[in-house]
């Protein structure tokens, strides 16, 4: 067989399928970094279900809430979290802060309200058991008993039972 029965295709008719190769983009097997979503601090509005939620101060180391005759003591010290909690739908909702906050420590133990406290450290009742009709909202003082010395890094506003939202977290 001859030689000149060999054919191979000129250079130029491969050129363009490299370039084409060149230009698309390579193909990678690693998942893309997750969006870190924004932290959210003091005073910053946080959505949770059906309220939007404002965390304005952390005060720690109360060891009694309430006024001299009506009062309770803590088992080791209260922290008291100001809260305002908006309605932002269209129908009334019941706020209650037993359940509905949590906060967290740098060691990640968690800590619940006590309600006790709350019924106590709140002069005007809000923030225990309040209807909230649309667009009107409650600031409420919320109490965490942890211990002496603790520093809470986090609050966690649940959305609620009922809701696909996700709860909000705020940092302190």
């Amino acid at each position: 067989m001859p030689a000149a029965d060999i054919s191979v295709a000129p250079a130029t008719s491969a050129a363009p399928v490299a370039s084409a190769a060149s230009a698309a983009p390579a193909k990678t097997t690693t998942a893309p970094e997750p969006v870190k979503p924004k932290t959210s601090g003091i005073g910053d509005k946080v959505r949770g279900g059906d309220f939007e939620f404002t965390v304005k101060t952390v005060k720690c180391g109360i060891s009694q809430v309430g006024s001299e005759f009506l009062n309770t003591k803590a088992q080791s010290t209260f922290c008291r979290v100001g809260v305002t909690v908006k309605n932002v739908t269209k129908r009334s909702h019941t706020f209650h802060a037993d359940g509905s906050i949590t906060a967290q420590d740098a060691g990640g133990r968690e800590y619940e309200v006590d309600g006790e406290a709350g019924i106590y450290g709140n002069s005007d009742g809000q923030g225990f058991l309040d209807e909230i009709n649309p667009g009107n909202s409650v600031t409420a003082n919320v109490y965490f008993d942890v211990p002496k010395g603790t520093k809470l890094k986090t609050v966690t506003l649940d959305a609620g039972l009922f809701t696909f939202a996700e709860d909000a977290v705020v940092a302190l």
